[in-house]
């Protein structure tokens, strides 16, 4: 004999109806429409924990000596100068110095991160991390940060163990060249090209005598560098710092006044 279902199992069993339907049209809406695709999650996704405040940096090898220089001005959105003396470029110890561009945070972090390192060695052992060991240390500590890599155009340069000039150059995740010159941040656009052509010579011809470079020359060119780049670049202006390396002598460093328009 069947029984009849009473009100309770009815009204029971169409509300358990109603919500499969629901949860039907739910998925059916989540199929067509994903929720990645919605405005609220783009506009999430736009979200960028870095600033990019502008500036420029430049470093020339020579035969016993190394000059890098930086400028001084920190901008915001290429229009607004939040500062005119912002210290883009650090020495390390006697022998070792740091340039970045980018963002101006991990320019800060960085130099802390290295200064800790050279602190701790020269603890460790009693003496200065050569310019060699330095270039190492922080490619290793810009791969660390790979995953949320430190957004800056590091350059190391410095007197090696063997009294020669050495510049390195980074990408903000750990890859290292050794090489005569290079440039980083806003202005690389305008300096690379003035640096192949009077320190590369790329395009003179093989036939024709090569200037040889002196340290005074280098530090010509370095600062008509950004003369030059002041002049088309909105984000560098203001100072220049020009630090010299020469083997056997105390760095020195040199300021020169750029426009501050």
């Amino acid at each position: 004999m069947v029984e009849k279902m009473s009100l309770y199992d009815v009204s029971v069993h169409e509300a358990g109806m109603a919500e499969m339907k629901h949860f039907d049209k739910a998925f059916r809406n989540a199929f067509v429409n994903p929720p990645w695709k919605t405005s609220k999650i783009i506009q999430r996704e736009q979200w960028n924990p870095y600033t990019i405040e502008g500036g420029s940096t430049c470093a020339v090898a020579g035969e016993n000596f190394a000059i890098i220089a930086t400028d001084t001005r920190m901008s915001q959105f290429e229009i607004n100068i939040m500062s005119r003396d912002a210290e883009k470029i650090h020495i390390l110890n006697k022998s070792i110095v740091l340039a970045n561009s980018g963002f101006y945070g991990d320019v800060l972090q960085l130099k802390r991160v290295l200064q800790s390192r050279l602190h701790k060695y020269r603890f460790d052992y009693r003496c200065d991390m050569t310019v060699d060991l330095c270039a190492e240390l922080l490619a290793r500590n810009l791969y660390y940060r790979r995953f949320f890599p430190y957004y800056t155009g590091a350059i190391l340069a410095g007197i090696d163990e063997d009294g020669k000039g050495a510049v390195y150059s980074y990408d903000p995740v750990g890859c290292i060249e050794r090489i005569g010159y290079t440039c980083s941040g806003a202005g690389e656009p305008l300096i690379q090209p003035f640096l192949d052509n009077q320190v590369g010579h790329v395009t003179l011809d093989e036939k024709v005598e090569r200037p040889k470079l002196t340290i005074d020359r280098a530090i010509a060119l370095v600062k008509d560098a950004f003369k030059m780049t002041a002049e088309r670049e909105i984000s560098t202006g203001d100072k220049v710092n020009v630090v010299i390396c020469e083997a056997g002598k105390p760095i020195r460093q040199v300021t020169i006044n750029l426009r501050e328009d």
